[in-house]
């Protein structure tokens, strides 16, 4: 990913090209993602039993810098649209050949970097990220070509501007994820659980539940019981709301109270 960086940073000098720059600004993103991300994970590791303040660990840490990568992508994004833009204005005086070449370069080291995609959405969320590298570079050598061939070169702002969607839509899910969990919106549709959760018993209320992180899931819940309920029918209770949270669900962190009608 450095390799990467330099080569895209010196190809831009030398070529002064909109679409360069907006795949530099791309591989920039994925470099500062890598740095906050390791930051971040030895943080929390340090960090996993420790208790206090921070009764959860500092898991949460994870959404503040997928938060802060947002507006690393917004910031580099609006530079790369504003250059593109005054470069349709007075014209593009690029060089194709260094465009093409850099981009092959860079689609090449891309490839081979290519991690095995996995189950676990951390995995995947990188996969789909270099995948669009890749794709982006791909776009690079086309508009190269192109420009080389029927020498239109508008067609490489415009190139940067695609790319430039492409890095903003990207992260519009992250965004919406992110969000969701600082206002301790529900992962899961909250009715679904409630009407699972009816099997084991109709009294359930209060049902609450929220993420630390994308995969700390908490939730608390009431059920209203008879006074005369024994502690081992509670407990089997207690158990199979556990099993139905952990397993359908995939939420770890579980408060259930008892209560009966005197607390009305």
């Amino acid at each position: 990913m450095s390799l990467s960086l330099f080569i895209l940073i010196i190809a831009y000098h030398v070529s002064s090209s909109p679409l360069i720059l907006s795949e530099f600004s791309h591989v920039m993103i994925d470099f500062l993602t890598v740095l906050f991300s390791i930051a971040i994970l030895k943080t929390i590791g340090k960090n996993e039993t420790r208790e206090g303040k921070y009764t959860y660990g500092l898991h949460r840490l994870e959404v503040v810098v997928a938060i802060a990568n947002i507006f690393v992508i917004i910031f580099l994004s609006v530079i790369v649209a504003y250059i593109s833009i005054i470069s349709l204005i007075r014209g593009v005086l690029d060089n194709s050949i260094v465009l093409i070449i850099t981009s092959a370069i860079a689609a090449i080291l891309t490839f081979f970097a290519k991690p095995k995609e996995k189950d676990d959405i951390g995995s995947r969320s990188v996969y789909v990220h270099i995948l669009s590298d890749f794709l982006g570079y791909v776009i690079g050598i086309i508009t190269g070509a192109l420009i080389l061939f029927i020498g239109l070169r508008e067609l490489d702002p415009i190139g940067a501007l695609i790319l430039v969607l492409l890095n903003v839509s990207f992260s519009v899910p992250l965004l919406k994820e992110s969000f969701l969990i600082f206002m301790e919106g529900s992962p899961v549709k909250i009715d679904d659980v409630q009407n699972e959760l009816a099997k084991i018993s109709p009294n359930i209320h209060h049902l609450h539940i929220w993420s630390i992180c994308n995969h700390m899931r908490v939730a608390t819940l009431h059920v209203k019981v008879p006074p005369n309920l024994t502690i081992a029918e509670a407990d089997d209770m207690r158990n199979s709301i556990y099993k139905v949270l952990k397993e359908k669900y995939n939420i770890s962190h579980i408060t259930v109270q008892f209560e009966t009608d005197a607390h009305d």
